[in-house]
């Protein structure tokens, strides 16, 4: 569809936007701006940059946001001769612009309503050059001096509106992601054009459009994500009464983002919002599996086994439990995973990074994390037994040297 509108001369801008696209908001896209005050310059090098990306192959349609230049007379007053009739540049153009396009003379009121009443000139005296040079403007005595003695009229083309930014005039060049293409091509394709390019000095592009927005919601979403690790750590060790079994649980985390990145991987899916929102997702439902697990743990160290029959005992409780967890989460986001109706594009992502994390935090919550607590629970031992021992031999020199300490 895409290659037909644009084989068509008549038509000078168009957009496919697929359903999907339409759920989400709206197409795909990558802005790229150019800043520049020459219009010129910035036509060109707007022109240079949207045919070399008309030949990527992750660029579905490109456009120019400055529209054709539309013809326009201008008229040049002669501040000189406007002066020796009695006349200054705001009172000429204000005559001008009344007789073209009206001035407010009174209001009409029917029915409660009220309408302007505009006076100007009828069409067939202000359409032609010719009848706006023999436009008259009144100056100082009511003398009467035509448009063409004061100045002259030049056919002029300018840009229908003037776009800026940070007080800046820009000319936007906009991309749309190609279907099965992602953002991240697009960008690398218009940073390598952008590297080759002879840009003149007071001339930049910046990246912005969607790109922009989802560099943001990353950002935003990775320092979510930190805060959350960050409160569920201090809620943890508030509840254990220790720094260890906190660190036992949340060693899973990691391994949980590694599921993610291969699942994606594995799909040939992008990276988006909805992925890393899965991966937030994640956090939860990990560290409570490990919760399960660590604190049955406990409640059999409490009952005098050892911290490995307790690891093992209660790894053999908690594996039922633990299992129903991570498969009905599984099984209730493989419909998401799969679809392939209206909107699936958007909520794939979050299904599958679910998955791909759960599998693997599932395996590392059951086969990790009960070794790394035996581990610590290992070296806690010998760190008391060192102690223990210590405390011992300072009991041995008190007690044999008792007498000699209590003389001195």
């Amino acid at each position: 569809m895409r290659a037909d509108l644009d084989a068509r001369p008549e038509i000078e801008r168009f957009t496919v936007r697929t359903s999907d696209a339409m759920v989400i908001g709206g197409v795909s896209a990558v802005e790229f701006e150019i800043y520049g005050n020459d219009f010129a310059v910035t036509d060109a090098v707007a022109a240079e940059f949207l045919k070399a990306m008309k030949d990527v192959e992750a660029v579905g349609e490109a456009y120019v946001s400055r529209d054709n230049y539309r013809p326009e007379y201008e008229v040049v007053f002669d501040r000189v001769k406007l002066a020796q009739h009695g006349l200054n540049m705001s009172t000429a153009a204000t005559y001008l612009r009344n007789r073209i396009y009206g001035a407010t003379a009174s209001f009409y009121r029917e029915d409660g309503e009220e309408y302007n009443i505009k006076v100007r000139y009828a069409p067939e005296y202000r359409t032609q050059l010719e009848d706006i040079e023999n436009i008259l403007l009144y100056g100082a005595g009511a003398n009467a001096v035509r448009v063409k003695d004061v100045g002259h009229i030049e056919e002029v083309f300018t840009p229908p509106t003037i776009t800026r930014k940070d007080r800046q005039r820009i000319n936007t060049v906009t991309c749309v992601v190609a279907g099965g293409s992602v953002l991240s091509e697009v960008v690398e394709a218009g940073q390598a054009i952008i590297a080759g390019m002879d840009l003149p000095e007071d001339v930049f592009i910046q990246i912005a459009g969607d790109y922009e927005v989802q560099q943001e919601s990353f950002k935003d979403m990775g320092l979510l994500a930190l805060l959350i690790i960050m409160l569920v750590f201090i809620v943890m060790a508030a509840e254990f009464e220790s720094l260890s079994l906190p660190f036992t649980i949340m060693f899973s985390v990691p391994f949980a983002l590694s599921g993610v990145l291969a699942a994606l991987w594995l799909t040939n899916t992008s990276i988006n919002l909805m992925s890393i929102l899965g991966a937030i997702m994640l956090i939860g439902i990990v560290v409570k599996n490990g919760i399960v697990l660590i604190d049955y743990t406990r409640l059999c160290r409490e009952r005098g086994m050892s911290a490995i029959t307790a690891t093992v005992a209660a790894a053999r409780s908690r594996l039922r439990p633990v299992l129903m967890t991570t498969l009905t989460t599984i099984l209730g986001m493989i419909p998401m995973a799969v679809s392939q109706g209206q909107g699936a594009a958007m909520w794939r992502p979050l299904g599958i990074a679910v998955i791909g994390g759960l599998t693997i935090s599932t395996i590392v919550t059951l086969v990790l994390v009960p070794t790394l607590y035996c581990s610590m629970q290992g070296a806690g031992i010998k760190r008391a037994r060192r102690k223990h021992r210590k405390q011992l031999e300072l009991q041995a020199i008190w007690a044999k040297n008792k007498t000699q300490f209590l003389r001195d």
